[in-house]
């Protein structure tokens, strides 16, 4: 059996829809929100590989601290206590929904 590498889905404007948004994690709201892409234990499912980040669909707008505390598996914005892997992979998994829940309502994904 040969797994093949799954083209990644590009889109400058879900990427660029993070500007001037609110942190989906800690709701900070001072410039330095930016779409982090999935990572964690499932992101090789879409579309994550060694140097290559996840789809653009499958991203959450995080503030700069809160995507430093994710790429470092570092501390929760909600309380001091230092994420287990599966619980860093839900709250990550939960801000992508967040996310994707504000691209629908600024109108960057619908449904017809």
């Amino acid at each position: 059996m040969t797994l093949q590498k799954q083209k990644r889905m590009e889109s400058k404007k879900l990427r660029e829809g993070s500007r001037d948004q609110s942190c989906v994690n800690c709701g900070v709201l001072d410039g330095s929100v930016v779409g982090a892409h999935l990572q964690g234990m499932r992101g090789n499912s879409f579309g994550r590989g060694i140097a290559s980040k996840s789809h653009d669909w499958v991203l959450a707008d995080l503030c700069a601290k809160c995507h430093s505390a994710f790429d470092n598996y570092g501390i929760s914005a909600y309380d001091d206590k230092t994420f287990r892997s599966i619980d860093h992979s839900e709250q990550f998994l939960f801000c992508i929904l967040k996310t994707i829940e504000r691209r629908i309502e600024q109108g960057l994904i619908s449904f017809e």
